[in-house]
């Protein structure tokens, strides 16, 4: 009897400090990006968020919105992130709005600016393709603007307007997306014409004394454009 009773208390207590065991939050550790620029988004009200991606590597276009804190992460605008981060379920009583999941710094492993916020500005068009100083056909000098924490563009290309998305594939390295342009008909397309053609050959950028010069794959400039701000 006192053999079985001795059996069953043993069993007792693995059973209790299993369960005390399993009420521990089990954590992971996760590489994380982190974008250059926060975004506006919604939570419980408006609010910006910063844009994640996880893995080994950045893919354009994928970057997720992300609602929370990380833990001794201290956030600077204008540089790229690559991060270890704790991923543990939280163990106190969580708000029914709040995330079940918690986040904390292991490691920062890279910090570096990024290169396509050197493009952020409005620039004024000083030539494209074989056309020096293009005019719009209103006699006015044609202006792109150039988002880079947002990836895209806006610019005039002398009859209509184009606007679109642009990837970097490397250091310097540009393409610009198909873009969406109005349909108004000009008597005069050959600037407009001009723009389109040589936007769809650009493969990389330099900036030099604020102008950005956009090549082609053999390093042509092909379409040059200074700074207005």
């Amino acid at each position: 009897m006192k053999i079985l009773l001795s059996v069953l208390a043993v069993l007792l207590m693995a059973q209790t400090c299993e369960k005390q065991g399993s009420g521990k939050a089990e954590a992971n550790t996760e590489t994380w990006w982190v974008n250059s620029a926060k975004v506006d988004c919604t939570g419980a009200g408006p609010m910006t968020c910063m844009q994640i991606q996880k893995g080994e590597s950045i893919e354009e276009g994928e970057w997720k919105l992300f609602y929370d804190q990380i833990s001794g992460f201290e956030y600077e605008p204008g540089f790229i992130y690559q991060l270890e981060v704790e991923v543990s379920k939280k163990e106190e009583p969580i708000p029914a709005d709040a995330s079940s999941l918690s986040y904390k710094l292991v490691k920062q492993i890279s910090k570096n600016p990024d290169p396509k916020l050197a493009l952020t500005n409005i620039w004024k068009l000083l030539h494209v393709g074989s056309i020096k100083d293009p005019k719009s056909a209103k006699g006015e000098a044609l202006v792109f603007e150039i988002n880079g924490s947002q990836s895209s563009y806006f610019g005039e290309t002398g009859c209509n307007s184009i606007r679109g998305g642009f990837f970097l594939e490397g250091e310097n390295r540009i393409r610009f997306g198909q873009g969406a342009a109005t349909m108004m008909a000009c008597p005069d397309m050959t600037v407009e014409s001009e723009v389109k053609k040589v936007m769809e050959l650009i493969r990389s950028f330099e900036i030099e004394n604020n102008v950005l010069y956009l090549r082609d794959e053999k390093g042509q400039a092909l379409m040059s454009l200074r700074a207005v701000d």
